[in-house]
């Protein structure tokens, strides 16, 4: 019996020993778990901060498209938040100032964006584009003494430069149509021998009776030509830079039926321009700019820029074009590029209504039109066009 109760009495004093050593346990994890909680919580306020601070950097930047640097904080100031920034300009002015906020956050933030080009493609040629490199990072309980930081770095682009309609052999705004079967139209040749797409157009284009088109009497629609697409829109060109070159070349002209031969005719006779024994031009920098309607009656041989704000006519035999034929005025009525006769056009030719028949040979040659854009640079031959910062990669630090 006395066995019996000393067994009963070991037991109790187990299982009391063991409660209070589990007891003891949960005691000391309390604090652990209370502290990893505690810094999940400001981890996630941390990172809550940087994104904030991203969104004040991409409101800057979409406010000032000219912005090259930024360096931006939010500190606490008493009983609020007092936002700090310093704007630089990509044409070198610069701007300060402190703001007052009347609240409070549980943290702080910081931000640093810096203005870089890259080269990226557009239109299958490589292009230098502004790229902001963003980084924010956000701090608990400030920036002095921070018990947990969090950042965030962003790539983003602010600028439109799109060379995509200068890829395809003719690239029409509003339609293309052809008359008779003699033309030759071609895209760029591709190394495995095949044709990039040759003809894009917004609206129409009359396959039903169709020139030679990369080789083929029955074009692929969607492969060899692309019609009704919305997809890309007339390049519009740096007009200020253009105009003032040729003016500058002595080959700008205003007017109607404007002959293109007779300023062809003028280059010619610069000797740093043509080699007359040669018979070959020696720059890819000229650019012709009319402003109203020409024409080319035969015999022209040019190399570089043709722009016509108004209608081109090609006729007759021996025409010779390298380069850009640009012939479209955005918003007007009417604009035909119409190509007859049996000129060979290499490069790319962009109208509004593009009419080709004859024996006419176009074809895309991108070789020309990089010599064009590396002779002028991209952004003084297609204008740039400021847009909201758009993302291009994120990862948080």
């Amino acid at each position: 019996m006395l066995n019996k109760e000393k067994g009963q009495l070991i037991f109790a004093v187990l299982i009391v020993l063991f409660v209070f050593l589990l007891g003891m346990i949960i005691i000391q994890l309390m604090p652990s778990e209370y502290a990893i909680t505690k810094r999940t919580v400001e981890s996630n306020q941390a990172f809550y901060l940087a994104q904030s601070g991203l969104q004040q950097a991409i409101y800057f930047i979409n406010n000032n498209p000219d912005l090259a640097f930024l360096e931006l904080s939010l500190r606490k100031s008493g009983q609020s938040n007092l936002l700090s920034y310093t704007l630089t300009y990509t044409y070198g002015g610069n701007k300060k100032e402190n703001i007052n906020l009347n609240s409070i956050s549980l943290g702080e933030y910081s931000v640093n964006v810096t203005y870089s080009l890259s080269n990226m493609s557009s239109g299958g040629i490589i292009v230098s584009f502004p790229i902001y490199k963003i980084v924010s990072i956000g701090y608990i309980p400030s920036i002095a003494n921070p018990r947990v930081v969090r950042s965030i770095e962003v790539y983003g682009n602010n600028t439109d430069i799109s060379l995509d309609p200068f890829k395809f052999a003719v690239y029409a705004g509003k339609s293309v149509s052809f008359s008779g079967k003699s033309a030759v139209i071609e895209g760029e040749r591709l190394p495995d021998g095949s044709f990039d797409t040759a003809i894009y157009s917004n609206g129409p284009v009359d396959l039903i009776n169709p020139p030679l088109i990369n080789g083929t009497y029955s074009p692929i629609l969607g492969k060899d030509v692309i019609a009704n697409d919305s997809t890309l829109t007339m390049p519009v060109l740096n007009d200020s830079y253009l105009k003032s070159i040729s003016q500058s070349q002595g080959l700008y002209r205003s007017g109607n039926n404007i002959d293109i031969g007779n300023i062809v005719s003028y280059a010619k006779s610069n000797p740093n321009w043509y080699n007359s024994a040669t018979k070959t031009w020696l720059t890819w920098s000229l650019v012709i700019y009319i402003e109203g309607s020409a024409k080319m009656a035969g015999n022209v041989e040019f190399q570089g820029m043709v722009i016509v704000k108004g209608d081109v006519k090609i006729t007759g035999t021996g025409n010779k074009i390298r380069g850009i034929l640009y012939a479209a005025e955005v918003d007007t009525a009417v604009q035909d590029l119409s190509i007859y006769g049996d000129p060979i056009i290499e490069g790319t030719s962009i109208g509004e209504d593009v009419s080709i028949g004859g024996n006419s040979t176009v074809r895309h040659n991108k070789q020309y039109i990089e010599n064009i854009f590396k002779t002028h640079s991209i952004t003084n031959i297609v204008k740039a066009v400021k847009t909201k910062l758009k993302i291009l990669a994120w990862q948080e630090r």
